[in-house]
């Protein structure tokens, strides 16, 4: 069967759109594909190189695979433009346009002069387009067992349910979550219900999905959406006054971990385990510091100088960097 000449995907997760192109480049039957990222938000969407990617063949070029995410965001003139482009395309290039609204419903959140376009009427025709509006708890449920059959994990009885209960419903979280079991099972072991409480309910993650994020390369996006979904919220249920609380008992097991009181710490062994390399890795200094940063923040909301969505902000940014220093990440 042949692939797509180009291909639409409605998602509003970044890790599943990610998960799914790769699946599909996998099975193209081609190998090498170069994947390159364009973004519909910049302020130049769709600079020259794309355009010179798109239209100009080479003989033995390697083939490239072109996703813009965010599409949603491009400007009526680029899709005009696109329209053109798209009907002569080689078999060395593959387009992929992300359209990440969020679903209302059951309908896809195609823009109206989208669907309007040629392009996108000859892709769904053809079965170009790919859509589908986010984790559930019955997707999880498929999540969770892929998860295993790749790492060729056992789940033990009712920890799948109990898995797709915990986990968010937002595909990067949920792959932190079970990254964290990965290094608690035994390799081609058995996921059990005490391995399972080690996720913790979607509800209540967020303070430690975002402790375990800070460190890891690729997933700012998720921190700082998550940190703008909290400016949306009231004022009693954001998480930056919790936050400062949580930073401090990190703070107080990372120094007591390094300081050679681990029996002292009243945390799972496995919880233990992941935390003293971050522990030795920040420091007695990086320790400090993300006191400094608790201890500073809670003084800005107390006095008044900032309000709570700058607070978090500069908590969040500072948190990064320090995480992120050399020999820290």
């Amino acid at each position: 069967m042949a692939r797509p000449s180009y291909s639409f995907y409605i998602c509003p997760d970044p890790q599943m759109l990610s998960t799914t192109i790769a699946k599909a480049l996998d099975a193209s039957g081609v190998s090498g594909w170069e994947r390159k990222a364009f973004w519909g938000d910049d302020d130049d969407p769709l600079p020259q190189v794309f355009w010179q990617d798109l239209t100009i063949k080479g003989l033995f070029s390697q083939p490239k695979a072109l996703v813009v995410r965010r599409a949603h965001k491009l400007k009526a003139e680029q899709w005009k433009k696109l329209n053109k482009a798209l009907r002569t395309l080689g078999s060395d290039v593959w387009p992929f346009f992300c359209l990440e609204g969020q679903w209302k419903g059951k309908k896809p959140p195609v823009p109206a002069h989208v669907g309007r376009l040629d392009i996108y009427k000859h892709a769904r025709s053809s079965g170009w387009v790919w859509e589908y509006p986010g984790l559930d708890e019955k997707d999880l449920r498929n999540f969770v067992s892929d998860w295993a059959a790749r790492n060729n994990l056992t789940l033990d009885r009712g920890v799948l349910q109990a898995l797709a209960s915990a986990l968010p419903t937002d595909a990067v979280a949920s792959r932190l979550e079970l990254q964290k079991l990965e290094l608690a099972v035994e390799p081609g072991g058995t996921v059990t219900r005490q391995h399972a409480e080690l996720v913790a309910p979607s509800g209540e993650m967020e303070f430690f999905e975002l402790m375990d994020a800070l460190g890891k390369q690729g997933v700012e996006a998720a921190v700082w959406k998550r940190v703008l979904e909290d400016h949306l919220k009231k004022s009693s249920d954001r998480m930056i006054f919790n936050l400062i609380g949580y930073l401090a008992s990190q703070a107080r097991m990372y120094w007591m971990l390094m300081s050679g009181e681990e029996s002292k710490v009243k945390a799972h062994p496995y919880v233990k385990k992941i935390k003293t390399p971050v522990a030795r890795r920040l420091g007695r200094a990086g320790v400090a510091r993300m006191i400094d940063l608790a201890l500073d923040a809670e003084l800005s909301i107390k006095t008044g100088t900032r309000n709570p969505e700058e607070v978090l902000d500069f908590l969040v940014a500072g948190l990064i960097s320090l995480f992120r220093q050399p020999g820290r990440a």
